[in-house]
């Protein structure tokens, strides 16, 4: 064979390999809501855990779980993030979210969100906050429903609650000044709001949902999953190990969640982090459907089987 013969071949071997390469890699858009929840698809996507499923993960982070169903409803995401408790509404409304992956826990040994009131001010005890003012985030939001039934276990009368809608930058300064009796905050602004000291925690209202529970998820359409199987499940499947890795790597996880997410990776490091999910049971499922069917959040309970994609491996159920 002649050299440039040869030198041709080889060429073209040369730009056709990666052309080959890049059709088996299957790009997909990803949204994420830009917390310490999202450590372990940001791991999984520097880690190279994705692409050697033959995904390319483009990740963008999206402020709210309600816009990111959108998106995805709407066909401009395939994955997204979010809140459980939106989830099982828009399934009980016939939308076609379905939940493909786990994204964090919530247990009652290690919670991440809690109510905090003056250090030095008049509320002592949980019944104190009867007819009390609440900052929160939005006076719809789970942890306001959670907040009165956790009221009401303890001797209080949740019903009584005056929640009002504060930015999470405004809710620690608010109760500074008075304006506010208590406010339900997650990290870092508890991790500053205590470092202040002029806080105290009175509890841990999400407890009366479950001592554990899935808090977060991650969700496709019944459209999408049904159309790529293999994506859906190499997706939850470098979800899973990138779980186990960030659980037990959280300090190596500040610099990509602070960058991803705008916080200080140094106040991040001295909160409470989130806990990734890394095997989840049906009750970690039902405990919150059940909660949203007792509590008003749906009016009527459903088959959780519906709504879990077969990508959803369930484990044992989890005693506690």
């Amino acid at each position: 064979m002649k050299r440039s013969t040869l030198l041709g071949a080889v060429a073209a071997a040369a730009v056709g390999a990666p052309a080959s390469a890049a059709a088996a890699i299957r790009s997909v858009t990803v949204l994420g809501v830009p917390t310490d929840g999202a450590k372990a698809i940001l791991y999984a996507e520097k880690a190279g855990l994705f692409r050697k499923r033959g995904i390319d993960a483009q990740i963008s982070a999206v402020g709210s779980g309600a816009a990111i169903f959108a998106a995805v409803l709407g066909g401009s995401a395939d994955f997204g993030s979010g809140s459980l408790f939106p989830v099982f509404s828009a399934y009980s409304r016939g939308l076609p979210l379905r939940i493909v992956a786990p994204a964090s826990l919530y247990t009652t040994s290690h919670p991440d969100s809690m109510v905090i009131v003056a250090k030095d001010g008049p509320i002592q005890t949980p019944r104190d906050l009867n007819g009390k003012i609440v900052g929160v985030d939005f006076v719809t939001d789970v942890s306001v429903t959670a907040l009165r039934a956790w009221l009401d276990q303890h001797g209080g009368d949740g019903k009584s609650l005056r929640p009002i809608e504060l930015k999470q930058t405004e809710q620690v300064a608010a109760l500074d000044a008075g304006r506010i009796d208590a406010t339900v905050v997650k990290p870092p602004y508890l991790t500053v709001a205590m470092e202040s000291g002029k806080c105290r925690v009175l509890g841990t209202p999400l407890d009366a949902i479950a001592p554990r529970f899935l808090l977060s998820c991650w969700v496709a359409t019944a459209d999408f999953i049904a159309k790529n199987p293999a994506v859906v499940n190499g997706f939850a499947a470098a979800l899973n190990e990138a779980a186990r890795w960030t659980n037990a790597h959280e300090a190596a996880t500040l610099d990509m969640v602070a960058s991803f997410s705008g916080q200080d990776p140094a106040v991040l490091a001295r909160g409470i982090r989130s806990t990734s999910a890394e095997t989840v049971a049906l009750s970690d499922f039902q405990r919150p459907l059940d909660f949203a069917v007792k509590y008003g959040i749906l009016d009527h309970g459903f088959d959780l089987s519906g709504l879990l994609a077969p990508s959803v491996t369930l484990s044992r159920p989890v005693s506690g």
